[in-house]
């Protein structure tokens, strides 16, 4: 269990891909979950990129000793630009040997309609790469596990879970995320590992084990369902990313090491 431990060089928000995938290398993990999020975290773009540059920017991360496990190319999939762009994630995760493209889903009511017929295009298409969407727990319209799973038991499309996110159910659901995972764990395909500190709509999301989320709780819900999934560490601060990199550094590193900690703990239990 639990054999893909990754970060999200969104943690390294600001900084170049080079410098987040040694922070990452250097904390002791293996797995990197590569942004893709044109106009926040572009530390590649899926769009622009030819079969060449893939092979390259694989056996950069590679001479780093990670691989990718996940990639995150949030889009508006209401709109041909997005479902463009996820499409090309898709390809891109596809020639990278990732699992899973993580994505956002509209940011309107009125555009649920679309988005499911879009999905439906995508979930083939997911299906023919090999590689698995992970619809995340993000935004106002789909705030929660409950959410999304209603929407994948209406659609019950191949190659289509949620990306669980352990802090942004809190940050845009107001909902505790060890009372809403029970409610959708069969659909989730990917975990991001997000603490978080304050309530709703406040942005302050801390190392591992520094904030409110009982990852203990979390990962027992995991060990016992058998979902041996790719977890993701996010660390987003205050969401003004003004610290140095050492600071960030840090900060993976002490969230490797609560991992491992309560890891370790419940294995002698």
């Amino acid at each position: 269990m639990f054999q893909w431990l990754a970060v999200s060089t969104n943690t390294y928000h600001g900084f170049p891909l080079e410098e987040a995938l040694e922070g990452i290398a250097k904390a002791g993990f293996r797995f990197v979950e590569l942004s893709c999020v044109i106009g926040w975290t572009e530390h590649f773009r899926c769009d622009r990129a030819n079969e060449k540059d893939l092979h390259n920017l694989r056996k950069k991360i590679e001479s780093f000793g990670l691989s990718v496990v996940s990639l995150s190319a949030h889009a508006d999939l209401a709109t041909e630009e997005g479902c463009s762009y996820l499409s090309s994630a898709l390809l891109s995760a596809s020639l990278l040997g990732a699992q899973v493209v993580n994505t956002g889903t509209v940011e309107r009511e009125e555009n649920l309609e679309l988005l499911k017929r879009n999905l439906e295009k995508l979930s083939r298409e997911a299906e023919t790469f090999g590689v698995s969407i992970g619809l995340e727990v993000h935004g106002d319209v789909f705030s929660s596990g409950r959410r999304l799973r209603g929407l994948l038991e209406e659609l019950g499309l191949p190659r289509l879970g949620i990306n669980y996110d352990t802090g942004n159910v809190i940050f845009y659901g107001n909902t505790r995320p060890e009372e809403d995972i029970p409610f959708c764990l069969p659909y989730v395909v990917h975990m991001h590992l997000k603490d978080k500190r304050g309530g709703y709509k406040v942005w302050d999301f801390p190392p591992l084990g520094e904030g409110i989320i009982n990852f203990p709780e979390i990962l027992r819900f995991l060990r016992e369902a058998q979902r041996d999934i790719p977890l993701s560490v996010e660390i987003e601060f205050d969401g003004l990313f003004r610290h140095p990199r050492s600071f960030v550094d840090a900060a993976v590193q002490r969230s490797l090491q609560y991992l491992k900690r309560i890891l370790a703990e419940e294995d002698m239990q």
